[in-house]
């Protein structure tokens, strides 16, 4: 059941890493789309390049060096990044559309 947490926890770390990057593909959703503009905010360890390697390889990518990534991770680091890369987003958000703020704060 471990792994489960854990996946799922690297998951949403991964798609939130993905969410807040001030540029995508043209059909994802990024966090200025909600704001009209970037949002920069500072994600050094989910964002660094040895993290976006396990998280890429190890969540929804099979590959045969998966194996030898590391298991353990930094989980309080991470999510203490994510809080507040949601924090400085959800600011921001309730000076453009409180409404939606308030729904998300509330469902978080």
């Amino acid at each position: 059941m471990v792994n489960v947490t854990l996946e799922t926890f690297l998951l949403h770390a991964r798609n939130l890493r993905d969410f807040f990057a001030t540029s995508g593909k043209s059909d994802d959703v990024l966090a200025s789309d909600f704001l009209g503009r970037p949002l920069r905010v500072r994600m050094p360890l989910v964002r660094s390049a040895r993290v976006r390697r396990r998280l890429n390889k190890r969540i929804s990518h099979l590959s045969y060096s998966r194996s030898r990534l590391g298991r353990a991770w930094d989980v309080r680091s991470l999510l203490a990044e994510i809080d507040d890369a949601m924090g400085v987003f959800l600011s921001r958000l309730s000076m453009v559309d409180a409404g939606l703020a308030d729904t998300i704060r509330s469902s978080v």
